[in-house]
C-alpha cells in the first residue's frame, strides 16, 4: 500500500512540533526537541541576537499593541529520500506593559498554519483548530543584558488535546480514552485533529505540548525581532485510516540546522487593531 512507502513524509507540523522516532518505541508518540538558543551581545554597538539586525538604542519602552509572527522551521525526511524544509507559522495579535524592565503580554492567535511545498503529503490546520487555541499571558523583560537591551520571554508551556495538572513535566496520554484527552476543537475527535492532503488524504487526531522562548531585540520604535527557540512532544491518538497510525514512526522529523530560520517579528499596531487588521496586511507587516 502506498501508506507504507510514503508516510514517512508527514510531518504533523502544530505549534512547532518536531519528532525523532529514533527515540520511539512505537509510532504513537513521537518526542521533539526543535531548539535554538540565545544569540550574541544585543543593544548599541553590540550584535544582535537570532538573526536580527543592530538594536536601535533609542528605543526603552515596547508598551502598546503589537502584531507577531512566530516561524519554526523544521526538517522532515523518509528512509531513501531527502529531507524537506517545513515551516510552522504562528501569527497573534499581543497587548503587552511594560513597567520598568518587566514585561507582561495577552496574545490571542489570529492564525496558525505550515509551509510545507517540498512535500508530498501536506499537514493542514483546520480552521476549528486555530479557533480552538487558547489566549497566551506572558512575562519576560527588556533589560539590559551583556551590554544592551534585550527582549527576552521566558519559558511557555502550551498544552492542546489534554488537560494535563501540571503543563511542563505530566506525560501526554497515548489513548484516546484517557480521562485527560480533551476534544479541544470540538470535532467529535479525540485531542486537535490535522488533516492530510495530497499523496494520501486522512485526518490525525493528536496531543500536543510546546515550550516556546524568544531573545530579541527592538530594531525600532515599531520592530521587534529575535530567535525563536522551541521544544514540543506530540501524541498521535487516533487516525484516519487507521493504518497511519501505526506507520508514523517511518518519518523522521528534526530541528532545522540553520537557527536563523526559526524567528519571530513583532510589528506595531495602532491600539484598536484586530486580528482581522492584521490578517489583511499579512503579506506585507512582517516584511
Amino acid at each position: 500500500m502506498r501508506y507504507n512507502l510514503f508516510v514517512g513524509l508527514l510531518a504533523l507540523p502544530l505549534l512547532g512540533c518536531g519528532s525523532d522516532p529514533a527515540d520511539n518505541a512505537d509510532a504513537t508518540t513521537t518526542v521533539a526537541t526543535t531548539s535554538t538558543g540565545s544569540g550574541a551581545t544585543g543593544g548599541a554597538g553590540g550584535e544582535s541576537p537570532g538573526c536580527a539586525q543592530a538594536a536601535a538604542p533609542d528605543v526603552t519602552n515596547v508598551s502598546g499593541t503589537w502584531a507577531y509572527r512566530a516561524i519554526g522551521s523544521q526538517l522532515t525526511q523518509a528512509q531513501g529520500l531527502p529531507p524537506f524544509q517545513t515551516r510552522i507559522v504562528s501569527v497573534m495579535l499581543i497587548t503587552q506593559q511594560q513597567n520598568g524592565d518587566a514585561i507582561s503580554l495577552q496574545g490571542t492567535y489570529c492564525d496558525h498554519y505550515t509551509e510545507d511545498p517540498d512535500a508530498i503529503v501536506h499537514a493542514v490546520i483546520p480552521d476549528s483548530f486555530r479557533e480552538a487555541l487558547a489566549p497566551v499571558t506572558r512575562e519576560g523583560t527588556f533589560a539590559a543584558s551583556e551590554g544592551g537591551l534585550r527582549y527576552k520571554l521566558g519559558p511557555l508551556h502550551e498544552v492542546i488535546g489534554a488537560a494535563l495538572e501540571d503543563l511542563a513535566q505530566d506525560e501526554l496520554p497515548t489513548d484516546p480514552a484517557d480521562a485527560r484527552v480533551v476534544d479541544q476543537d470540538e470535532d467529535g475527535h479525540p485531542g486537535m485533529t490535522v488533516q492530510l492532503q495530497g499523496l494520501i488524504d486522512g485526518s490525525v487526531y493528536v496531543a500536543e505540548r510546546a515550550r516556546t522562548e524568544l531573545d530579541g531585540v527592538a530594531v525600532a520604535t515599531y520592530r521587534i525581532e529575535g530567535r525563536l527557540g522551541f521544544v514540543s512532544e506530540q501524541s498521535v491518538l487516533e487516525t484516519d485510516p487507521p493504518s497511519l497510525k501505526a506507520t508514523m514512526a517511518a518519518s523522521r522529523t528534526y530541528p532545522d540546522p540553520e537557527e536563523c530560520n526559526s524567528t519571530f517579528v513583532m510589528v506595531r499596531t495602532p491600539d484598536d487593531a484586530d486580528c482581522a487588521w492584521i490578517k489583511e496586511r499579512a503579506d506585507t507587516l512582517f516584511q
